[in-house]
């Protein structure tokens, strides 16, 4: 170890050696900062040298104790020069000036003092010569300190080694006191000079008396690049040490500041709260290590400030985003559940070129709604693990291709385009697919230019479905299928889960052959969508088994289009038998088929074809029917309707024994309101109601009128359970087979403090209905109207009937918007739909 490397220095008459030590947390000082910062617990230790004998050590310590008695030898000078170059240098005096009657005296408290330190060596040049040749012989290795070879070490004289001006930095003071004190101990260990530049930079970072201020300075001249020092020293006063403590806590002291920096550190001055201020910063550092520039941080630190969000430490973007752009996104005219500031800034960064994307976005005269549709898509190209979606560069590919197509929409069409670009736009980033895929939600969006009106708002559902389920070569087939297929498919969509149920029947449609499932579809739209349904409340395993059976099923298994005329007509008559009510082989080609022309043949085999997918229909209807009934082993016959089964089935097991209860009661052909009254807890609430009362509330009575367009209804409650049961599905309601809420019919049905009035015309079709139930603070409650309609005729009905059952009831009605107590009788779960305010 070099003696110029030492972090050495006197201390009352003693040689000390400097070392920087780490409190654990429970030692440090929690002194309170107004930045947030904390004591990093750094400080600075000095040991005795007196005690260490090991090298250099044990030669400066003897040499240190000799000048204690100054005597004019050449041990003497030689003594001196060790120390001279061990110590720091400073430019002070001593107030004492230094006396020529040396001899005998402690000559180390004038080794500080310049004049003096002259004098002293001018005393001692006789000795030089001799002294150089102890120096060669016992301390080569001081030569090269004082700048002078073995050669010339007899030849040069010492005073012209003092008035050198080469030489002269090496015995000569360069600092102040408190530099050589403080500062320079840890500079000469890495070898540098001491300037006066510096010195004002540590002076400047020194200003102050927290317990780790001056350890972490000297971390600083230790270690760190001195770039940052102007960095640091140019900052408020009391965000010096914050910045300090981070720095060295995350090690990027070590590194050379990036450019930026300065415009990222007066970023973090003025925009974040000095309670925040430490904090942020050290997740700041934390983001540098990670790669991200310093004008990036600063770009994020700005939007983050902005939109009230929390700064987190940065990972390196993918993109450098434009904050005007960033901004731009967040138009106030995007509605709220859109502007997810975090979630705009994730994928921002995230998606390579996104601000020219976002610049063409706007650019273009879009919809809202289209514009809305497009940012949340954007959103969703982002994956969970942070990379950016692998599809985002086709997206680019077509992005003005797309746009351009988005702008031409009808406005009478803008909901479809939009459900087609958040549908389809979610198939592309989650679906393996071909690198042109990008492009077929722009024919899509071309093909629905053709449309004459809108579909409905499950269409884009459906066609996502279909997309992601047929083949490839099938797609253009799918593309083309006529408006009217669309059309005629939207009363099955009527109603909650209804779409949700259809997808999951459609999706699990997998591995049949080529044309089978559109040409299902085309045949029978309508009839297609509802055992898509029923297919979509079953189980995972079940629809599996479905399709694997109507995938073995001949008239799925056999292709048609390639057998002889002749299998075609028994394989088709087979299934049609059973089918009666269904088209089979056309009776021109059973009759004429050998006599008829080419093109005529093949139309009456297209129509023939055609018919089959009919029968597959119906055969895929039977296999989904009897996959549900398989659930009920005990059941017999078909006495318990379809519908019935796929309530109790899509139930669970939220009122799973009054179920089977139900179903019970419908096999013994017991369905009537009369038999669940029987219950226990149905008695023991009809014997507190008054006698009156509960026979009215029992048989309840019918009222007649005619309505504007619909014609004349009868208005009465409902008996029947199973047409209890379908209050929900006859109008797209929560409550309908399949969806979240058809427990609650069991209630409705069960409970006798719960009836449901029906409105039916002339032929038993239910034109509305309502739910009415007797709370137990003694009130009427009435529920909302589910209608087929929007009739203002229909809600008075139902209001005159409600008002006039709580006069003979003799209750008032509740006439609040709070939820009334309403008992949980033979049913334990129960939907309270929320109460009509008459």
């Amino acid at each position: 170890m070099k003696l110029t490397h030492l972090p050495l220095r006197s201390q009352q008459g003693r040689l000390v050696i400097m070392r920087l030590e780490q409190l654990p947390a429970s030692s440090r000082t929690h002194t309170h900062c107004a930045c947030g910062s904390q004591d990093s617990g750094l400080r600075i230790i000095t040991d005795d040298c007196s005690s260490m004998m090991n090298m250099p050590f044990g030669i400066l310590n003897a040499a240190w104790q000799r000048l204690a008695h100054f005597e004019s030898t050449p041990r003497m000078l030689c003594d001196v020069l060790i120390v001279l170059l061990a110590l720091p240098a400073d430019e002070g005096t001593l107030s004492v000036s230094f006396t020529h009657g040396w001899a005998g005296r402690d000559v180390r408290p004038w080794l500080a003092d310049r004049a003096a330190r002259r004098c002293l060596l001018a005393a001692l040049q006789p000795h030089w010569k001799k002294t150089v040749k102890m120096l060669v012989k016992d301390f080569p290795e001081t030569l090269p300190l004082l700048e002078i070879s073995s050669a010339e070490a007899s030849s040069i004289d010492l005073a012209h080694l003092l008035l050198d001006g080469e030489r002269k930095p090496m015995l000569e003071p360069a600092a102040s006191p408190r530099a050589a004190r403080v500062w320079l101990p840890w500079l000469r260990q890495r070898g540098l000079a001491w300037d006066a530049v510096l010195e004002s930079w540590a002076a400047a970072l020194s200003e102050g008396h927290e317990p780790d201020r001056e350890a972490l300075v000297a971390r600083m001249l230790q270690e760190a690049r001195f770039k940052w020092f102007p960095l640091l020293a140019r900052q408020l006063k009391e965000l010096r040490l914050p910045l300090m403590r981070v720095l060295v806590e995350t090690k990027q002291h070590l590194q050379l500041p990036p450019a930026g920096m300065h415009s990222l550190l007066q970023t973090l001055t003025h925009a974040i709260p000095r309670s925040a201020f430490a904090a942020t910063a050290l997740k700041v550092m934390r983001s540098l290590e990670n790669g991200c520039t310093p004008r990036f941080i600063a770009k994020a630190l700005r939007f983050h400030r902005r939109w009230e969000l929390e700064f987190h430490p940065l990972s390196q973007p993918a993109h450098d985003p434009c904050l005007r752009q960033i901004h731009q996104a967040m138009n106030p005219r995007i509605p709220d559940w859109l502007r997810y500031p975090h979630q705009i800034w994730k994928q921002s960064t995230k998606l390579r070129d996104w601000s020219s994307a976002i610049s063409r976005l706007f650019a273009r005269p879009l919809h809202p709604d289209i514009q809305e549709s497009v940012l949340q898509r954007m959103r969703g190209t982002v994956i969970a693990d942070g990379r950016a979606a692998p599809y985002w560069s086709r997206w680019l590919q077509h992005w003005d291709e797309f746009l351009h197509e988005a702008s031409q929409t009808p406005p009478a069409l803008i909901e479809l385009a939009t459900g087609l670009i958040e549908s389809l736009w979610r198939g592309y980033d989650h679906d393996s697919r071909t690198p042109h895929d990008a492009g077929h939600l722009i024919r899509w969006l071309r093909r629905i230019r053709d449309f004459k009106k809108a579909p409905g708002t499950h269409t884009s559902c459906m066609i996502y479905a279909l997309w992601s389920t047929v083949g490839r070569e099938e797609e253009e087939a799918l593309l083309n299928l006529p408006e009217s297929v669309w059309k005629q498919m939207q009363p099955a969509l009527i109603g909650y889960s209804s779409c949700d149920n259809a997808e999951d029947g459609i999706k699990s449609a997998k591995d049949l052959p080529s044309g089978c499932l559109l040409g299902m579809l085309a045949s029978s739209p309508l009839e297609w969508l509802r055992i898509m349904r029923r297919i979509g409340e079953l189980t995972a395993r079940e629809r599996g088994e479905i399709w694997q059976a109507f995938r073995e099923h001949p008239l799925v298994s056999c292709n048609l289009a390639r057998m002889s005329l002749e299998e075609a007509i028994v394989l088709v008559d087979t299934i049609q038998a059973s089918h009666a009510g269904l088209p089979g082989v056309p009776d021109k080609l059973r009759t004429h088929a050998k006599a008829m022309p080419a093109h005529v043949l093949a139309h009456y085999r297209g129509e023939l074809l055609g018919n089959a997918q009919r029968l597959r229909l119906a055969v895929l209807k039977e296999i989904a029917e009897w996959s549900l009934r398989r659930r009920f082993p005990a059941l017999q016959g078909e006495i318990v309707s379809t519908h019935t089964l796929r309530l109790v089935a899509a139930s669970g097991e939220r009122n799973a024994r009054a179920m089977r209860q139900l179903l019970r009661s419908c096999q013994e052909q017991q369905d009537k309101r009369s038999w669940t009254l029987q219950h226990p807890r149905n008695q023991s609430w009809l014997h507190r109601q008054p006698s009156t009362r509960r026979e009215l509330w029992m048989e309840g009575f019918v009222v007649e009128k005619e309505v504007q367009d619909v014609g004349v209804l009868q208005l009465g409650p409902e008996d029947d359970l199973q047409a209890i049961l379908r209050m929900g599905t006859e109008f797209g309601t929560c409550l309908s087979a399949g969806s979240f809420n058809s427990f609650s019919t069991a209630a409705n049905a069960l409970d006798a403090n719960k009836r449901v009035l029906y409105a039916r015309d002339a032929k038993g079709k239910p034109w509305a209905r309502q739910l009415v139930a007797i709370s137990e603070s003694g009130h009427l409650v009435c529920f909302p109207v589910y209608a087929r309609q929007q009739h203002a005729q229909m809600r008075d009905l139902f209001g005159t009937y409600d008002h006039t059952l709580a006069h003979l009831l003799r209750l008032p009605l509740w006439r609040t918007s709070s939820y009334a107590d309403i008992a949980p009788l033979v049913c334990k779960d129960w939907y309270d739909d929320g109460p009509w305010t008459l």
